[in-house]
């Protein structure tokens, strides 16, 4: 008898060893605004030196499901800063939404452009390359291939602020830009650009939207002719105060949100100006 006793216990203290240990794994939580939101956090790249988180939500309801990241370029901090503010306070009721603020973490962590190669020329990748980037690319397009999303954001930052001039030498970088290598633009882009302004003060804030040709080793380029994807990509002006970048992006990436029909609550505050 004694030994059955001393069993049970132990079976006991396994479950609930078992429960602490990976409870961390299973991080939903139950709101007032949807039955659940943050579902995990998740890695691609794993055991590679450029292993790297990204968060997943889903709504309490089926619905669209767009990927949102940060971070190519391990310099433009206002990327990262705006997937890190919704990760933090996103409560999604409708759909899922894959958040990766820091996509190149490597070079975040040493807050520069690139390490050995340019990340975001480096597509579709090659997992067999010695540069990391290349197996970096290769480990994101099979993240998005394996998701199918209906939508990628890809949040970055330009050293020089558009004015009309960009109209005649769109092939460069510009801040204040939103960026498609399609023309005719979609009425998506069209739609949501009108109305991330109308939360926009006027003037140098204004998002535009602007045209790049195909580039063939560009994420974005890659995600729209390898899997027929929607993707377009946010640019902020640096010479603009961080947190009046950060909250640029932010309402260029909840408005894509909006658009595609993920359904959410955000606190209002984290996208105000003063």
């Amino acid at each position: 008898m004694k030994n059955i006793y001393i069993n049970i216990l132990v079976i006991l203290l396994i479950i609930i060893l078992h429960q602490q240990i990976f409870s961390f794994g299973d991080t939903s939580s139950n709101s007032v605004y949807g039955e659940y939101t943050f579902v995990r956090q998740d890695y691609f790249g794993q055991n590679d030196e450029y292993e790297t988180p990204f968060f997943v939500f889903k709504g309490s309801e089926p619905g669209p499901v767009m990927i949102l990241d940060g971070g190519i370029h391990g310099d433009e901090i206002a990327s990262y800063m705006a997937c890190d503010t919704i990760v933090k306070y996103i409560n999604l009721k409708k759909g899922t939404l894959i958040v990766i603020p820091r996509t190149n973490i490597i070079a975040c962590k040493q807050n520069t452009r690139e390490i050995n190669f340019d990340f975001n020329h480096a597509f579709p990748g090659d997992i067999t390359n010695d540069t990391y980037e290349y197996r970096l690319a290769y480990e994101f397009m099979w993240l998005v291939d394996s998701v199918k999303p209906d939508l990628i954001i890809n949040l970055h930052e330009a050293h020089t602020k558009w004015t009309p001039k960009a109209l005649t030498d769109p092939e460069k970088a510009y801040g204040q830009i939103v960026i498609s290598c399609i023309q005719p633009f979609e009425e998506l882009l069209v739609r949501s650009v009108d109305n991330m302004n109308q939360f926009i003060p006027a003037g140098d804030f204004t998002f535009h939207t602007h045209y790049y040709s195909f580039k063939e080793y560009s994420s974005l380029d890659n995600f729209v002719s390898k899997f027929n994807i929607k993707s377009y990509t946010v640019e902020t002006y640096r010479g603009f105060a961080i947190e009046d970048r950060v909250k640029l992006q932010l309402i260029a990436a909840l408005q894509f949100m909006k658009e595609i029909g993920l359904e959410f609550y955000i606190p209002d505050s984290i996208t105000k100006f003063k």
